[in-house]
């Protein structure tokens, strides 16, 4: 992929990432947000950019970048995608808005593969959905993968979670 598309791919990603300035810090993830934008040929991490705080940048090997080239193999048309965090309401809210939310329980994973490759994998092979949950576990902390074609398309989802939830609590 040329410069002009990687650029493409930065402007579009700082857009997005922008848009989220202003999201209810409840559903930011412990160690804060960062979404994921991969270049239309990307296989690996360097194909991939993420925003995270006021950095952003090709090549950062981070669990979000992991996820998206997962997901890729499933649907190329998958190039977006960003973690809230996982809480019993932010699911229920996200179940309500997005309705494709797939959900797999990090302690149940076969000895020997990675536990985000085979519950991405394991819940993208009937197809992809909006969003990949997996609750807290002795793996980790639970989290709401949220998946699109764009990192506008993404974060127009995290807005709207965060704006219901904001909602429902007044």
């Amino acid at each position: 992929m040329g410069a002009g598309a990687q650029s493409a791919v930065l402007r579009d990603l700082q857009k997005a990432h922008g848009k989220l300035q202003d999201v209810s810090r409840y559903i930011l993830p412990r160690d804060d947000l960062a979404i994921a934008y991969a270049t239309s040929d990307a296989v690996d991490k360097k194909g991939v950019a993420i925003a995270r705080g006021s950095s952003v940048g090709f090549g950062v090997d981070e669990p979000i970048v992991k996820t998206l080239l997962t997901v890729r193999r499933f649907d190329p048309s998958i190039r977006s995608a960003a973690c809230i965090r996982y809480e019993d309401d932010i699911l229920a809210t996200a179940v309500e808005t997005l309705r494709d939310v797939e959900v797999y329980d990090p302690e149940k994973f076969p000895a020997g593969i990675s536990t985000m490759d085979w519950g991405i994998a394991s819940v993208c092979r009937k197809g992809v959905p909006l969003a990949i949950a997996n609750p807290e576990s002795s793996r980790g902390p639970g989290r709401i993968c949220l998946l699109g074609t764009t990192p506008e398309e993404v974060a127009n989802r995290i807005l709207i979670i965060s704006q219901r939830l904001t909602y429902i609590d007044i």
